[in-house]
């Protein structure tokens, strides 16, 4: 898995370089937000974490709230079920030059399988998903984003491309950047 990551940083990293050479880019906000998918809209709220807390604790903070508030299990058909869980495994921290970059791994807990019939089923679902999961993460607006990517597992395995989303790979800032950018300016 490890080797899969500096693979994949190896692709990412002049991106990431290129983009901050370029301009300073629209995110100089200094709030964090939670952040919502509609069908149509990704809307944000924003919120407040004490200035003590490290990057890892606001991560858990925000993975507690996707568990929370989006991997609802409170319908007729989960009864009885084991809630689904959004947990930060692992927290890497990359050195280079002008910054450290942050990658995380996230695992979805999902022991009665329920996720991927219902919140990745369908293109619709599984991109309201997608954008839940990385731009509550990443959280993109800010002048140095909280994760330059982030890794997501199903049940500590990696996840397979699916036919309207591809989370098999390593996810970066660029993919949710002008969903948040709209639900941060309206």
């Amino acid at each position: 898995m490890s080797r899969f990551i500096w693979f994949l940083l190896l692709l990412i990293l002049p991106l990431i370089s290129t983009k901050s050479q370029i301009a300073s880019h629209w995110n100089t906000d200094s709030s964090y937000y939670f952040y919502q998918a509609t069908d149509e809209n990704l809307l944000s709220e924003k919120i407040s974490f004490k200035q003590d807390l490290t990057k890892k604790e606001i991560l858990d903070s925000i993975a507690h709230y996707l568990t929370d508030v989006f991997f609802v299990t409170s319908n007729k058909y989960y009864k009885e079920k084991i809630k689904i869980a959004v947990n930060v495994q692992k927290l890497t921290t990359i050195e280079v030059s002008k910054r450290n970059l942050y990658i995380a791994t996230i695992n979805i807990v999902d022991p009665d399988k329920i996720c991927m019939g219902t919140y990745f089923q369908g293109s619709t679902g599984g991109r309201i998903t997608f954008l839940m999961l990385v731009s509550n993460l990443i959280q993109p607006q800010l002048e140095y984003p909280l994760l330059d990517g982030v890794i997501i597992l199903y049940n500590s395995e990696e996840l397979k491309q699916l036919d309207h989303i591809n989370l098999e790979r390593l996810i970066s800032e660029r993919e949710i950047d002008n969903a948040v950018r709209r639900a941060i300016t309206h």
